[in-house]
């Protein structure tokens, strides 16, 4: 039989659309023609009631009460659970780019491919999503994103892939030789077409020709391109259609009866297949969320109000109106009916109040060119008149001719090469949002989905590199040749970015948890440029208990700038509270702090914060991302020292900034460049190369820095030990509940300072030197080393101790590292006799301190 149906061509010539197949289709109609699900059976009833009962899916329609509609015309809101209890964010809440998207030229926000894979997989398993499931609904929403596709991602914050509370699993419920029909049993559209395309493809192999069509599910099927390319890329013909619920309106209507009903075919070549990929609709269902969601106009004349009116509001569309079909006539509204029957009638889909019944169909056929002769003669003729399009002479004034697909693939192929696409910054803090949400595990994408250790080792960026090292090039350059006097590459300046350095901040930002990471020339150079973020009249809030650098920054530099400093006990979180007013902006923490490793409660200083429009930055440089990820604490800016953990051999100075929020970010890195504070090339391979060891360093140097805690604890010369965790400190729980580790940095007092500076220059395996986390162990007085620039009284002020002393564990055997320890407190017990209080030093502490800060100036710490 054949079926002759009126379409239209983009040239609005009209014609007809014959499908001409032999007998064996007649067997093929046999078997899928099963009647449609009653409309007023017990599940379409059962259905309509939980969408009255919960939260919307697919938005306004005019079978809901208005006062649902009406919850449509907010802002987006993201919803979602947290321990058992429903819990909803606004998008502009959670992402200030959200609310001022100015992060581009076209209001999006440019971010790693890489990192957009990973939390829109992320976010998927929110909705219930086993690994492989989630896996094929992220590889088909990518299909169209990275083709400038709106069959994308926006599904996900909008709930477009919620699986039903009664879904199962898609079944096959009657199969001959060359179809099959397939239940999906409420569950996701994507999943059901996907093995419906399988099913095809095999049957097509085997037999020539393979007839797949699915019901019975409640959520989009994606980009049908997506699906006929499969089928393509294995030398098959494909066409498929898919039924959708009511947003299209007939040509001449106002009423929706029509799905966006998209047609997809697929046609193999001799290099890429040729897909054409289009809706029967002027415009995507989900465009039109997505319009709403960034708060821009409509194109005109895609869509109409609830009065039949042309609007460009994506609101009044959303709200009882409709949209037009894609050439406003009756020829694309007989082609969505086609489709409609096809696609919906054919395999028992509902037909009526199809957005209620949650049983949505669709269609897919694939054809073996060898059916009708030679499959390479086929695809030489079809390169002919592929040929014969693209060498058509122009109108005047007109452009190139895009093959279908075609514009789309270069899209997609400009976004892989340089690991960026532009993302809606409404819809980016909607997918963040529930990222962060998912407490499944790692991603099952790029590096994160494996542990720590592995993560280090196996970087998920890598330069590509025709001759395949193993580890990563150096680009040892100031400058990058460009393709033409006006066009420019990725790189231009070492300055602005270079590939080394590149590699290092994608692994630090996967590592941290972050959007974006960002290498700087030391530590203090990356605070500094966080203190550039606030401005005058402002106020930083801080601890008194803070690395020495950082205290010098502070109190030396901020202040000429009009800024307002207020140290405080970051223990206190009253202290902390009313320390944080109104015109605070930032809040600089660490935890554990440097000396005295107190703990900081990281979430409710942030929480805090926050309620004041306050941004959190935490020096995590003591726990690195091995042992503690500040970011997913609720701080805004994680702050890592690469001279310490990061490299670990004490020869390198870089320090590494992770933000979350694309808008910081970005501000981030115009600081980053416009001041020239970068990591050079070569420092960043070090640190590369570094965090290769790092965890391995850390989980030795812990286990040392533990038996030397135990050790001093237990000795008559020492009064107290300060080490993160350690039973019967204070906030041992505080620090157990946000770190995974205790570090290697430890400190104690004697109540004597000679017996502490005999002990320091007495141990022969401990270098006498600031700093930690290199491999060998390092000893310092900080009061007179790394912290001597605080002037006495404000170290007596805040408790910090002349005869403190800091031990940072490296990896020798630790057998050793205590007997040395031993036989320096023998030698100071000897010298100094039982322990006594202490006498005043300060006399020889003036003394000390310009030597010191003489010291430290030239080691640049």
């Amino acid at each position: 039989p054949s079926f002759t149906a009126q379409g239209a061509h983009p040239t609005r010539t009209s014609r007809n659309m014959v499908l001409a197949v032999g007998a064996p289709f007649a067997t093929v109609i046999g078997g899928l023609k099963r009647p449609a699900l009653p409309a007023n059976s017990t599940r379409a009833v059962d259905a309509h009631l939980r969408r009255i009962a919960r939260p919307r899916t697919f938005g306004p329609n005019r079978y809901l009460p208005q006062t649902y509609n009406r919850l449509w015309q907010k802002p987006l809101t993201v919803c979602g659970s947290e321990n058992g209890k429903s819990v909803s964010y606004n998008a502009a809440d959670l992402n200030p780019a959200a609310a001022n998207p100015a992060t581009s030229q076209s209001g999006g926000t440019k971010v790693p491919v890489d990192y957009l894979k990973d939390i829109t997989l992320r976010a998927i398993k929110t909705y219930g999503y086993d690994e492989e499931e989630a896996a094929v609904l992220l590889d088909v929403m990518m299909y169209a994103q990275l083709r400038g596709n709106n069959q994308g991602i926006i599904k996900v914050t909008t709930k477009g892939i919620a699986r039903a509370p009664d879904a199962g699993s898609p079944r096959v419920e009657h199969e001959t030789k060359l179809s099959a029909l397939i239940d999906g049993e409420q569950d996701a559209g994507m999943l059901a077409l996907r093995l419906a395309t399988e099913m095809a493809t095999e049957k097509a192999k085997a037999h020539g020709f393979g007839l797949v069509g699915t019901r019975n599910t409640c959520t989009s099927t994606g980009a049908l391109g997506y699906y006929v390319q499969k089928v393509a890329e294995e030398g098959m013909i494909a066409v498929a259609m898919a039924q959708s619920p009511e947003f299209v309106a007939p040509h001449g209507t106002k009423e929706a009866v029509f799905g966006t009903n998209p047609i997809g075919i697929g046609i193999p070549t001799n290099s890429k297949p040729v897909v054409l990929d289009m809706a029967t609709s002027a415009y995507s269902y989900f465009g039109l969320l997505e319009a709403r969601t960034a708060g821009r106009d409509l194109p005109p004349d895609v869509a109409l109000d609830g009065e039949g009116r042309p609007t460009t509001d994506a609101n009044k569309a959303l709200d009882g109106g409709a949209i037009q079909v894609f050439d406003r006539s009756y020829k694309g509204s007989n082609l969505a009916l086609m489709v409609e029957i096809l696609a919906g009638s054919l395999v028992g889909a509902a037909v009526v109040d199809k957005l209620a019944s949650k049983s949505w169909g669709n269609l897919i056929a694939v054809i073996d060119p060898e059916m009708l002769g030679s499959a390479a003669e086929f695809r030489e003729r079809v390169e002919t008149v592929l040929g014969r399009v693209k060498g058509a002479k122009p109108v005047p004034g007109g452009s190139s001719v895009f093959l279908p697909g075609e514009r789309g693939n270069q899209t997609m192929e400009k976004h892989l090469r340089e690991n960026l696409i532009e993302v809606e910054p409404n819809l980016l803090a909607g997918l963040e949002a529930l990222a962060a949400q998912y407490k499944g595990g790692a991603s099952e994408l790029g590096l994160s989905q494996f542990k720590i250790a592995t993560q280090l080792v196996h970087p998920d960026k890598v330069i590509d590199d025709p001759y395949m090292a193993t580890n990563v090039p150096i680009y040892q350059t100031a400058t990058f040749g460009q393709p033409t006097a006006t066009t420019f590459g990725e790189y231009d300046y070492t300055r602005s970015g270079n590939p080394t350095r590149h590699v290092l901040e994608c692994q630090m930002a996967q590592l941290e948890g972050a959007h974006r990471a960002f290498a700087f020339a030391s530590g203090m150079a990356a605070l500094a440029v966080v203190t550039r973020l606030v401005k005058n009249g402002e106020r930083i809030v801080t601890g008194d208990d803070i690395y020495g650098g950082t205290s010098r920054l502070l109190a030396q530099v901020v202040p000429n700038q009009g800024i307002e400093v207020v140290n405080v006990d970051i223990t206190d979180l009253e202290a902390v509270k009313a320390a944080i007013s109104d015109n605070t902006t930032l809040v600089m923490l660490e935890s554990p702090t440097n000396p005295r490793m107190q703990i900081t409660d990281i979430r409710s200083i942030s929480e805090l914060a926050h309620a004041k429009g306050a941004l959190v930055v935490v020096d995590n440089s003591i726990m690195a991302p091995v042992f503690q990820r500040p970011l997913d604490l609720g701080a805004d800016i994680s702050m890592t020292s690469a001279t310490k953990f990061i490299c670990g051999h004490s020869d390198v100075t870089g320090g590494i900034l992770s933000a979350r929020d694309p808008a910081l970010c970005d501000r981030i890195y115009f600081l980053q460049n416009a001041e020239g504070g970068a990591l050079g090339p070569f420092d960043c391979w070090l640190s590369i190369r570094g965090l290769k060891t790092m965890s391995l360093r850390m989980e030795r140097q812990q286990e040392n820095a533990r038996r030397l805690a135990e050790f001093l604890q237990a000795h008559p010369l020492v009064t107290r030990v300060n080490y993160p965790g350690m039973a019967g400190t204070p906030d041992a729980d505080l620090h157990w509940k946000q770190a995974s580790g205790s570090g290697s940095l430890l400190s104690f007092v004697t109540g004597n300072i000679d017996v502490s500076q005999i002990l320091v220059t007495d141990t022969k395996l401990f270098k006498i030197t600031v700093s930690f986390g290199n491999v060998t162990s390092l000893i310092s007085l900080p009061c007179f080393m790394s912290h001597a620039s605080i002037p006495a009284e404000v170290r007596a002020a805040r408790g910090l101790p002349d005869d403190l002393v800091r031990i940072s564990a490296g990896i020798e055997d630790i057998d050793d590292l205590i007997a040395d320890l031993q036989q320096a407190l023998d030698k100071a017990e000897k010298i100094v006799g039982k322990p006594k209080a202490n006498v005043d030093y300060k006399e020889r502490e003036a003394q000390l301190i310009s030597r010191i800060q003489e010291l430290e100036a030239q080691m640049g710490n």
